[in-house]
């Protein structure tokens, strides 16, 4: 991308009147707290300026992209030549009866709890993952026999070749084992999310979040940056940190980069780590594995290169 379509797009955004930092960092963005610099943050406050963000960009050639809470992605060491364009600010929660909207930028945690306290079930196993609304739809998140498709009615989306807002169904999602139409994060931008959910005892989702999360605690490295699971489940009866964990390589490093001492369907940055690091790091447990097992692991973690 060139100098000339960058400072295009930010005069764009000036025009617009919608908030922008120029040079901004992206490790303490993501999870995984790895990357450098974007040429350009962007922090639409609303639907209509994430949609002219978008158009705005497609107008002078601007490389970007649309993030969320960044908590299955690793940036590059040299940083990203184009836009970030962040949801965060769209964050909006609202119930209605035993319907909960959600802006894309909501997180999960936010959702979740919003939930609980409408004495609303459907969405308890969400608890504890770090991403936000529009992410896990994009990803069709799940843990503990939930997931987004179980749970999700009505997705609106801004389809940036017809430049317009449509509304799909939880059919038209196209859902399957972490992925949904949208998950590729070029046509489809997520604007919000409604969840049709169920009358339930506040206590009782109070107390299966409770058991949740202290099920994720006492699994999960909680404690370190990382991504989440690493790998995709390749088949139901197939568990990848047990493969990994069989094949000798809890706890192996590559510099910051490190199988988890605790699960190793986790990679975490020990500190330090550098995208490079965890590159390695990926490609030696996906060798290993097909070594091994005879099994191509697909990396969860989406990895973004610094150039086109």
């Amino acid at each position: 991308m060139s100098t000339k379509s960058i400072t295009d797009y930010i005069a764009l955004l000036d025009t617009a009147g919608i908030e922008y930092t120029r040079d901004v960092p992206l490790a303490p963005r993501t999870t995984l707290r790895i990357g450098g610099n974007a040429d350009a943050g962007v922090f639409p406050d609303s639907e209509n300026q994430i949609i002219e963000a978008i158009r705005d960009a497609k107008k002078c050639g601007a490389r970007y992209m649309v993030l969320g809470n960044g908590s299955n992605v690793l940036f590059d060491d040299a940083g990203f030549r184009g836009a970030v364009i962040f949801t965060k600010k769209l964050r909006g929660v609202s119930v209605d009866a035993t319907t909960l909207c959600a802006g894309a930028g909501a997180s999960l945690l936010a959702v979740t709890t919003a939930a609980r306290d409408a004495g609303l079930s459907g969405l308890e196993f969400a608890y504890g993952i770090p991403g936000s609304c529009g992410g896990a739809v994009c990803m069709n998140a799940g843990a503990y026999g939930g997931d987004m498709a179980s749970v999700v009615a009505e997705v609106a989306v801004y389809d940036s070749e017809k430049d317009r807002i449509c509304r799909l169904d939880a059919s038209e999602m196209r859902f399957a084992y972490r992925k949904s139409i949208v998950g590729n994060g070029e046509r489809y931008t997520v604007l919000s999310v409604t969840f049709e959910l169920e009358c339930g005892d506040k206590n009782t989702i109070t107390e299966k979040m409770t058991e949740l999360m202290k099920r994720r605690a006492e699994k999960q490295p909680l404690n370190f940056p990382s991504a989440g699971s690493a790998f995709k489940r390749p088949a139901p009866d197939k568990y990848v940190g047990k493969m990994i964990e069989d094949s000798g390589l809890k706890g192996y490093s590559v510099g910051g980069a490190q199988v988890s001492e605790k699960h190793a369907g986790f990679i975490v940055n020990r500190g330090g780590a550098t995208s490079d690091d965890m590159i390695k790091l990926i490609g030696h447990i996906k060798n290993t594995i097909s070594e091994n097992y005879g099994v191509d692991l697909e990396c969860e973690i989406r990895l973004i290169p610094e150039k086109a």
